[in-house]
């Protein structure tokens, strides 16, 4: 009996494949601070970075008609579209602004970020009155939808923060460096929508 077990573990982040590398700058300090010393860049500045992205399982998005369109990709026609009475979205927006780091010395290094952020989450909600929605209600015809347990949340802040890392340990065969972030967070608003069952 051969038994096929599944684990499907998403993970994401703002600015993907941007914020791990020695070569990041004042990207790689969202996600670690020590990333600040011993950088390959002395100085970095950033005036303006912006990370987006979105999901739903209501649209879809076949990668080989992405590939194989010889006239490019159109939304409205190459997008499949699964609409249910418990579709979710999401978006996740990162706007990094005026930005600096660079060295105080060989072993020690600052840096300060600036930041906006919005996180966007719509849950259970009716793939049909979405459709309906993005119509315009363009039609002549009633419809019957129903959702449940229908969860939506937006938040919205903005976050200053002083960067120090040094470097700890380096010998010959141990390299230590370490971090510190202190944040000054602003919040803009948080909008929260809970409706159990909504016809």
């Amino acid at each position: 009996m051969c038994c096929i077990i599944s684990l499907n573990l998403l993970n994401s982040q703002s600015y993907v494949g941007l914020n791990t590398d020695n070569y990041a700058g004042v990207h790689s300090l969202i996600l670690n601070p020590s990333g600040v010393v011993d950088s390959r860049f002395k100085t970095d500045i950033n005036l303006i970075s912006i990370s987006a992205f979105g999901g739903s399982d209501y649209f879809g998005i076949n990668l080989n008609d992405i590939i194989k369109a010889e006239d490019g990709f159109d939304f409205d026609s190459d997008v499949e579209k699964t609409p249910t009475n418990a579709n979710n979205f999401f978006v996740n927006t990162d706007i990094l602004g005026p930005s600096f780091m660079f060295n105080l010395s060989p072993k020690s290094s600052i840096g300060i970020l600036s930041r906006v952020r919005a996180v966007f989450n719509l849950h259970n909600v009716s793939g049909e009155l979405y459709e309906n929605l993005s119509d315009n209600f363009d039609t002549n015809e009633n419809f019957n939808f129903n959702s449940t347990d229908v969860t939506g949340t937006v938040h919205a802040w903005a976050e200053i923060s002083l960067v120090y890392g040094r470097i700890l340990i380096d010998s010959k065969k141990q390299f230590l460096k370490g971090g510190i972030s202190l944040k000054y967070l602003q919040g803009a608003g948080g909008v929260f929508v809970n409706s159990k069952f909504y016809r």
